[in-house]
């Protein structure tokens, strides 16, 4: 044939043009010039990395592996407060002195208050710093070859670890410890642990980034610290992840349950329960649930502390529900806000999707609706919220039903545009947005300020779509907006979610809630205030206390009048950590008010509130890191260092990317080159 010949020459250029295309893409990375006689080099800018390489090839053509990083969770669930150890191994497989750098997600209510360095035998135990002395501690000690680790946090769900002077072919171990406290909803407990940080959308205009950065994103004047909060991918990174878990509930439980992975349970005595998850990949969050016995399910769960002068005192209290929350029939205004940019795409698009069509089959003919599509612009469906008829909810559903997940994540002016959308009708209603995204977004802040100045009257509610979602932006929000939040991980959890959800929605909230004390006791919430309280959740509230009183009484308004219910404490029933919680809770009350604050001197003041408090508990926050430090140099002073971001996994549930396609592209071209070569040989 003779077509057969221009066809293989064809398929073999192009076959080549692909490859090369894929490899680009695959390794666009630009390096700084490897100095010979310097302490330091520098492989990876920010900018230049498109999608995340385990090797680097540096300026002189030489490789230099990943370091490889195991991961091993160890935690204690005791009541209603879990004790969690993060062991991280870093491993250097070159023949070069390195320094890793990785990125990893927190629970964005983790108290972080421990660290040790680990190295053979040694245990060096971390020391709380403010941060600008912890950072100079750790170049200090970098530059002088000594091992040295650094970890601090980035968002209140975002940490960093840093750990320099790994020599070729040696392990270091990172053990980080953490406080939280278990969630209560709808009579089961959990606790979640996030294993990736999702891919974050970083709007807004490139500024100064540091040439030695790590991240896949520039800084830009919206996220001033965005190579800070997006660590490179790689598919094939190995990033293996085993979990220990003893959980100690105080009462008989009637199931566990993890509904992303597949755990293993025995049973070590009647109240204790060791759950295990062999190595899997880091690549979507880990839950773990658990439930009473119906007759047994606890409506109270109080724990008291004594440190020094200081009591502190836990509550978690759920109401009953027959009682304080009877279904409404006041008429609702909803507008739903999507997310339909590129990293919803797949089985996320689709969970949002039917969630989206079952919330709005659950409207009554007397309440309205909108819609609002975002990527990297907003769609609207209606001019304003129109009645939920059924020939409206129809157009609705088909809207939905044909969402297509892309562009960019920026839902800033969508939320702004539902929570300004009123008319001269929406006063007679009760309005509330859903939001509904996986939260990959790096301009938290710009978010949370649309709420807390737009709110008004309404409420705002989050749903977490996806294998990952930035829990810090879903629960921060919804606090905020006076709602609640919900996660749905799975498709097959869309419908029992998206009714415990309703319950929330068509129920009238308790509100003005109080915990009353003695006159004689001084007593100082955390967060200042209680949230108002939706069905299914519980009153949770951590004090200090300059004594522990016999009793307290809880109290709030319902749809039904005033609740009020008299506590009994026994001060026998003491726990660790509560004082911990305490100070978590009161930072993240205080970089609220540090966030409002529009003059330097302000910020300075609370700031430095905040650091005092974290110093004294011991813990990671913004202005405060974890140092450790091995006294004795290990790296010759004549080596130079090399600094690597550490990639993470791809999330759950994606696509192939881009330069995948391609490689496939290329290799099914050149099978058809070898095909009609053949075909043309004699």
């Amino acid at each position: 044939m003779q077509y057969t010949k221009p066809l293989s020459i064809i398929a073999v250029l192009v076959t080549a043009m692909l490859l090369f295309y894929s490899n680009f893409i695959r390794a666009d990375i630009s390096f700084a010039q490897k100095p010979s006689q310097v302490q330091t080099s520098t492989v990876n800018p920010v900018n230049e990395v498109a999608s995340g390489a385990i090797i680097y090839t540096l300026s002189d053509k030489s490789v230099l592996t990943q370091i490889a990083l195991d991961t091993k969770v160890q935690m204690d669930i005791t009541g209603t407060i879990n004790r969690v150890k993060l062991t991280q191994t870093f491993t250097n497989p070159s023949n070069d002195w390195v320094e890793g750098v990785y990125v990893f997600p927190l629970p964005a209510d983790s108290a972080v208050d421990h660290l040790d360095m680990i190295i053979g035998k040694r245990i060096i135990e971390g020391q709380i710093k403010e941060f600008r002395a912890a950072k100079k501690l750790y170049n200090q000690a970098k530059k002088a070859g000594k091992k040295v680790s650094l970890v601090e946090q980035q968002r209140p769900n975002i940490f960093t670890t840093k750990v320099a002077n790994i020599g070729p072919g040696e392990t270091i171990k990172i053990a980080i410890e953490y406080q939280q406290a278990v969630r209560i909803d709808h009579d089961q407990f959990s606790i979640r642990f996030p294993m990736i940080v999702g891919e974050r959308y970083i709007p807004g205009k490139k500024i100064s980034t540091q040439p030695n950065a790590l991240g896949n994103k520039a800084n830009t004047h919206r996220v001033k610290d965005a190579s800070k909060i997006t660590p490179p991918t790689d598919a094939n990174a190995d990033r293996p992840v085993a979990i220990s878990i003893n959980l100690k509930a105080g009462f008989n439980t009637d199931s566990i349950v993890s509904p992303y992975h597949q755990i293993s349970i025995v049973e070590t005595d009647k109240l204790t329960k060791h759950i295990s998850l062999k190595n899997t990949q880091a690549n979507r969050d880990f839950e773990l649930t658990w439930q009473a016995h119906k007759t047994l399910t606890p409506d109270l769960a109080l724990f008291t502390q004594q440190k020094g002068d200081d009591h502190y005192l836990m509550l978690m209290a759920t109401p009953p529900a027959d009682e304080v929350f009877k279904q409404s029939h006041t008429p609702r205004e909803v507008i739903f806000i999507i997310d339909s940019s590129g990293s919803m795409m797949g089985s996320s698009m689709e969970q949002a999707t039917n969630a989206l069509i079952q919330a709005i089959n659950r409207l009554k003919p007397t309440d309205r609706f909108n819609i609002i599509d975002f990527d990297s612009d907003f769609e609207v469906l209606f001019d304003t919220a129109i009645p939920a008829i059924d020939m409206n909810k129809r157009h609705g559903i088909r809207f939905s039903k044909y969402l297509a997940a892309d562009g960019g994540t920026n839902p800033l002016e969508a939320i702004k545009f539902a929570l300004s959308s009123r008319d001269e009708d929406s006063h007679k209603y009760l309005r509330q947005i859903i939001f509904l995204t996986d939260g990959q977004v790096g301009n938290e802040k710009e978010l949370f300020r649309a709420v807390q100045q737009n709110i008004d009257d309404d409420r705002f509610f989050t749903i977490g779509i996806g294998s990952a979602p930035n829990d810090y932006l879903m629960t921060k929000m919804a606090e905020y907006g006076k709602g609640a939040f919900t996660y749905i991980g799975d498709i097959d959890e869309v419908e029992v979610k998206m009714g415990e959800l309703f319950s929330k929605l068509e129920s009238p909230a308790m509100t003005d809630i109080n915990i009353n004390f003695p006159i004689d006791i001084n007593a100082d919430q955390a967060l200042g205030t209680i949230a108002d309280l939706y069905k299914g959740e519980a009153i949770t509230a951590v004090y200090k206390l300059n004594a522990i009183p016999n009793k307290l009484t809880i109290s709030g308004n319902t749809a039904n009048g005033i609740f009020s219910k008299s506590i009994s404490i026994n001060a026998n029933n003491s726990t660790k950590g509560i004082d911990v919680l305490w100070a978590r809770k009161k930072i993240d009350k205080m970089m609220d008010q540090y966030q409002a604050q529009y003059t330097k001197i302000d910020r300075d003041l609370i700031q430095a509130d905040i650091t005092s408090i974290a110093l004294d508990h011991h813990l990671v926050s913004k202005f405060t890191s974890l140092i450790a430090v091995d006294v004795t140099p290990s790296k010759p002073g004549d080596k130079p260092l090399i600094i690597q971001a550490i990639a993470k996994k791809v999330k759950a549930a994606k696509t192939a990317t881009n330069s995948t396609l391609w490689l496939l592209i290329g290799l099914i071209m050149m099978l058809l080159a070898i095909f009609t070569r053949k075909r043309q040989t004699p």
